[in-house]
């Protein structure tokens, strides 16, 4: 820190005894341009001996000392400035001139000496409080850094404060170094409405000035004021601009996404060039989600890329917004180009793995993290660093029914990252899909009562408990949550599939006949009220329910599926069927239950040859679905490649057994084998 010089006109000259007319007139002596007439008097006895009252040779002495001090005599100052103190013993604000002196020398030491024996004839000194508190400041080192003060930099700190204070209560005027000062220290030691007091004057005080305006934010937003951050920072850039970075900043932090990106987007306006501002912006437009802003983002990202096509945050940002936007090729090209460029960092992997994830190539982001995590093992990788991995990995060994590996990648998260409510959520399905439903439930409760407001914890203990034959306790346990959260449409929805997965279809249906009435615009009531009846075999009322939720929705993927797929399993207007499931693969062109719903289209219209290329891609993406794998069998059953089928139903029998019956897998095996044996 730079010491600040101390200005003599900070002294209260009328605290000196007043001067008799003779000093008057050396003082106006003393005046710019008429320096010389002053001369050089020895410090001494002479002005008593001229005629001089003592309080007058001090108050001589005293002029003397600055004079000297101007012409760069800072010895001869020193010596004037001892010589009026010692006429004038009651004087502090000699003592204060001279500690003045002293720290603008660098003679700290002396200078706290001085203005402390100030201090002692008179605690109230502007000059002394202002030196001392600007002497334990620099010993505090308070303008290097925001962060909190330790125990040391506290101790002269808090010293420094106080002394800010008292010389405040004697300033007419305020010092904009003083409360600058003050301001940062009452925010390095957590004391933040204070802080605010102080800058907050300073900054309509100073107009413009960028540092208290900075200061004032911080002081706001560690005190929690956010709001008021905020509308400070919205004056602040009608006087300076530059300020759409800081505002854009302070709205991201809150989340605001729409007016973070129009406050970066102002602050692109005047740097247009700046790289860390359209990465921002980008980064606001993605977060806020919709179509527009992504395809912003895109823009912006691939501009960047063309520019900087090195920088790994760039790429990083770039693979995200092309996957958000459905571009999974040229994400998946991103990625591997981010792999390239960082070698050593697990992220391009990572990135990779989720658009493989995304194309449910399951095996595919086995083989991209397997090396990844296998190379962090003994490898001090932050958490933060793996954990993202790690958890990716294990669920795509769940999709491919290793569950008991993706327990152990799982546990190796949560030592990692204990209590992570996404490692939780991970372990928990781990043990529902290794069909440990009593463990899954136990896990389930547990995770529960650190983390009572996760409803997705909630749903997972409700199936483990079905699945475990405790069906009327989940039952209890999400109606429970239903009360409790009357206005969230997903409860509703879960309680009815949970009802209907229980065959209580009448249930399931009273539950979304209240929700119809809550939520009428709501398409995922229609779309799970239609999937209910078709459970029912109520066909007509489902293909009503998905026509309702089309009309709310013409592409909304889930339902053009399920209509596709419920014509299709029944044999009826095939065309059509295909139609609507094409149409839900336009959306999801990589979903293999959609793609498992086309084959079995054409399955049904005995075009056996797309039906194989659709079914195959279904079962190798979803190995643990069971329907999928069954009409697979029956495929392969018809042309003929009977231990192929037998191997399909065999995996139907170990996948979740959902929408199949057991005894009818197992009667086609032994069909099947019963043919293998005969040819």
């Amino acid at each position: 820190m730079t010491f600040p010089m101390i200005a003599g006109c900070c002294l209260v000259v009328g605290v000196l005894h007043p001067a008799p007319p003779q000093s008057q007139a050396l003082g106006a002596a003393a005046s710019p341009g008429q320096s010389q007439s002053l001369g050089r008097r020895a410090p001494g006895k002479a002005g008593a001996a001229q005629g001089m009252t003592r309080e007058a040779e001090a108050y001589y002495q005293f002029l003397l000392g600055r004079h000297l001090e101007s012409e760069g005599d800072v010895a001869g100052a020193m010596a004037a400035y001892n010589e009026a103190a010692r006429l004038d013993p009651k004087s502090a604000e000699v003592l204060a001139e001279l500690a003045s002196l002293h720290a603008r020398e660098n003679r700290l030491a002396e200078a706290t000496a001085a203005a402390e024996s100030a201090l002692k004839l008179d605690a109230r000194n502007v000059s002394a409080n202002r030196l001392l508190g600007f002497i334990y400041a620099v010993l505090a080192r308070v303008d290097e850094g925001m962060t909190p003060f330790d125990a040391g930099s506290s101790v002269n700190a808090a010293q420094a404060a106080s002394h800010f204070e008292a010389a405040r209560q004697g300033l007419e005027i305020p010092d904009p170094a003083v409360e600058m000062l003050l301001g940062r220290i009452y925010i390095r030691s957590g004391a933040n409405d204070k802080a605010a007091s102080v800058l907050s004057r300073l900054v309509v005080d100073q107009p413009g000035q960028p540092e208290p305006v900075n200061l004032l934010v911080q002081a706001y937003l560690q005190a929690g004021r956010t709001d008021e951050a905020t509308r400070l920072l919205e004056t602040a850039v009608g006087l300076q601009p530059q300020y759409f970075a800081l505002l854009g900043e302070l709205h991201e932090r809150q989340r605001h996404w729409t007016d973070a990106a129009g406050a970066y987007e102002r602050a692109v306006e005047r740097a247009p060039k700046n790289l860390d501002l359209r990465t921002r912006l980008a980064v606001v437009l993605l977060s806020g989600g919709g179509d527009a802003q992504a395809g912003r983002a895109l823009e912006i990202l691939l501009q960047l890329r063309r520019e900087s096509p090195a920088d790994r945050r760039v790429l990083y940002l770039l693979a995200q917004a092309q996957r958000e936007a459905g571009r999974l090729d040229d994400s998946e090209a991103t990625a591997r180009q981010l792999m390239v460029v960082a070698p050593g960092s697990p992220t391009g992997a990572y990135l990779l793995a989720l658009v493989l994830g995304r194309k449910q190539q399951y095996r595919a982001v086995v083989e991209t993290l397997e090396p990844v995590v296998g190379a962090s093992a003994s490898a001090s990788d932050p958490a933060g660093d793996l954990l993202p991995a790690l958890l990716q990995l294990g669920f795509a060994y769940l999709e491919l029914g290793e569950a008991d590996r993706a327990l152990s990648i799982f546990e190796r998260a949560r030592a990692l990252s204990p209590g992570d409510p996404a490692v939780d959520v991970s372990i928990i399905e781990a043990q529902l899909s290794a069909r440990r439903y009593a463990e899954a439930a136990a896990l389930a409760r547990k995770a529960r009562s650190t983390q009572p407001g996760n409803q997705l914890i909630v749903r997972l203990e409700a199936e483990a408990l079905r699945h475990a034959g405790r069906g009327d306790e989940g039952t209890t346990l999400l109606t429970e949550a239903l009360a409790e959260r009357p206005n969230d449409v997903a409860s509703y929805t879960a309680l009815a599939e949970f009802e209907a997965a229980r065959r209580r279809y009448d249930a399931a249906l009273t539950v979304l006949a209240r929700a119809a009435e809550k939520f009428p615009a709501d398409l995922t009531v229609s779309f799970v009220a239609g999937s209910v009846y078709e459970r029912q075999k109520r066909f007509a009322d489902a293909e009503r329910k998905f026509r309702d939720a089309l009309a709310k929705d013409p592409l909304h993927a889930p339902t053009l599926n399920s209509l596709g797929y419920m014509l299709a399993d029944r044999g009826e207007r095939l065309d059509e069927a295909v139609g609507y499931i094409t149409r839900a693969l336009a959306v999801e062109p990589y979903n293999g239950a959609y793609l498992d719903s086309l084959g079995w289209a054409y399955f049904r219209q005995n075009k056996l040859d797309l039906a194989e290329e659709n079914l195959a891609k279904a079962a190798a993406r979803r190995v643990r679905d069971s329907a999928v794998q069954d009409h697979f069998g029956d495929l392969l059953m018809k042309l003929g490649r009977y231990p192929e089928a037998m191997s399909a139903w065999q995996r139907a029998l170990d996948g979740d057994v959902e929408q199949v019956e057991r005894a009818a897998l197992e009667k086609k095996i032994r069909s099947a084998r019963e043919k293998v044996r005969r040819d």
